[in-house]
């Protein structure tokens, strides 16, 4: 497991929908660094540290602390069970869906969205 450097930002609920590019399972490991489209026009690099688990593959869902890159770009663009899309490049390899916000500069701050 990849040791996270600083707090978590958040806790997602991860859920890797991808198969490998060969075909078959795919398997990412716990300190995995996909990007998340944070907003339309803007991804980030996000760093999980999966709770409970060491590694997942296709088809199954962890939890995982996560560390945003950057969260001064996006400030406020998180709210408790919004979806996100998870990629690798351009990409789509799963979802992850917030449960919790630890980082004041991410929490949305009304509920207008």
């Amino acid at each position: 497991m990849t040791a996270i450097q600083r707090s978590p930002d958040a806790l997602v609920t991860f859920k890797l929908t991808a198969e490998s590019v060969s075909g078959g399972p795919k398997m990412v490991l716990s300190g995995y660094r996909p990007t998340y489209d944070i907003r339309e026009d803007y991804w980030t690099s996000v760093i999980h540290e999966f709770l409970n688990a060491e590694r997942i593959v296709t088809g199954e869902t962890a939890a995982a602390n996560v560390v945003f890159i950057t969260p001064e770009v996006y400030p406020h663009s998180l709210w408790v069970g919004r979806k996100l899309v998870v990629r690798e490049g351009s990409r789509i390899i799963g979802e992850s869906t917030i449960n919790e916000i630890y980082s004041p500069i991410l929490k949305r701050q009304t509920a207008d969205f």
